[in-house]
């Protein structure tokens, strides 16, 4: 059986990754840092403190759906989806200007959200939720056959082949502990 090769980060390191993108999008839900409005996308159907609110719990449960990886393809999509609609509303609709550097910034999380998914197989892609990954007994393959064989001291094969130990010349041979 041959070990896996590492081509890059592992999974415990795209976890941590991970982490670190999703409490980036918490503190901006949590209003501790500045960021894109989550608010922009209910603005136009909510008033100003009921859209604050939905967005920001939008937000803030997607970005904890994101972190545990629980079906990470579909919460890494709708976190960059949610990201680039309120970033889109609040740079280019909303606004008489276009700031168009805050949509490369929020287009640019966007991408990093995507790729905390992108290059994970099946197998790896299960073992990033936290929630779903279970530490299963693999079988272990034998490489060759087996022959077992017997071992046993010099003594005891001398002995069985005819050859017997000399006997002791003096005492102080037979009782090593004659002189203490």
């Amino acid at each position: 059986m041959k070990p896996e090769t590492a081509t890059g980060v592992d999974q415990i390191g795209l976890n941590l990754l991970r982490v670190i993108i999703g409490t980036f999008f918490m503190a901006i839900a949590l209003e501790l840092i500045e960021g894109f409005d989550p608010a922009a996308l209910f603005r136009p159907v909510l008033r100003t403190t009921g859209a604050e609110a939905v967005g920001a719990i939008s937000l803030l449960c997607l970005t904890i759906w994101f972190m545990l990886g629980a079906a990470l393809r579909l919460a890494a999509l709708s976190l960059a989806l949610f990201v680039l609609a309120s970033s889109f509303l609040a740079n280019f609709v909303a606004p008489p200007t276009e700031n168009l550097s805050a949509f490369w910034y929020d287009l640019t999380l966007a991408c990093g959200v995507l790729l905390s998914y992108l290059t994970l197989d099946e197998k790896r892609l299960r073992r990033a939720s936290i929630l779903q990954h279970h530490a299963r007994v693999r079988r272990i393959e034998e490489s060759r056959a087996v022959k077992p064989r017997r071992v046993a001291p010099k003594a005891v094969a001398r002995r069985r082949n005819g050859l017997r130990r000399p006997p002791p010349v003096s005492e102080d041979d037979v009782n090593i502990f004659a002189n203490i």
